[in-house]
């Protein structure tokens, strides 16, 4: 066993008990009772998620590339945001489909191909939600009669951005969705 592992291993809760509190379309919350690496005993409140995607959509090639932002009313936030267009796994549905559905669903491009970058938490503290990265290129935009129709209670606005300029506006604050940020990071 490497130092990693055996670090990892006194490091590791064991779940006693779970009691759900709460259930709804999308999430669940329960309160787990775990026992700590040291005996004692502690409470733990985990929202439960279905998990989901996240796609850059990539346009151009490498001397002007742009990337296709979304901008939507966030309730928790209070705000409209800018964001990678994203969304949640429906019951046994593969995250490439998923990220292939909502990259037509929220912006109208076909993907030509998807690359998968990185499995990620999105905040592990308190869910054990998993969003997949996915780069997406070679897009096509749809026709109307093509195009799948957004859902109902999406409300959104489509741009292209210059590489260089989104960029810019993660750093001015202006782009301040945490996984817009983290996929960031991945861009080619």
């Amino acid at each position: 066993m490497n130092k990693s592992s055996q670090q990892d291993e006194e490091l590791i809760e064991k779940t006693e008990s779970r009691q759900e509190k709460f259930s709804g379309d999308l999430l669940r919350l329960t309160v787990n009772r775990v026992r700590t690496p040291d005996g004692s005993t502690a409470r733990r409140e985990v929202v439960h998620h279905p998990g989901g995607v996240v796609i850059t959509p990539l346009l151009g090639d490498s001397g002007s590339r742009k990337l296709v932002l979304v901008r939507q009313y966030r309730e928790p936030a209070g705000r409209p945001l800018w964001e990678l267009p994203a969304g949640t796994r429906e019951r046994g549905e593969p995250s490439r489909s998923c990220a292939r559905r909502e990259l037509i669903e929220e912006t109208g491009y076909e993907p030509g191909r998807l690359e998968k970058k990185v499995e990620l938490f999105t905040s592990p503290g308190y869910t054990d939600e998993v969003l997949t990265l996915y780069e997406a290129r070679g897009l096509k935009k749809l026709s109307e009669p093509e195009a799948v129709e957004t859902p109902e209670d999406e409300n959104l606005v489509v741009n292209e951005f210059p590489l260089e300029e989104v960029f810019s506006l993660a750093r001015q604050g202006s782009i301040s969705d945490g996984k817009t940020l983290a996929a960031l990071f991945f861009l080619t």
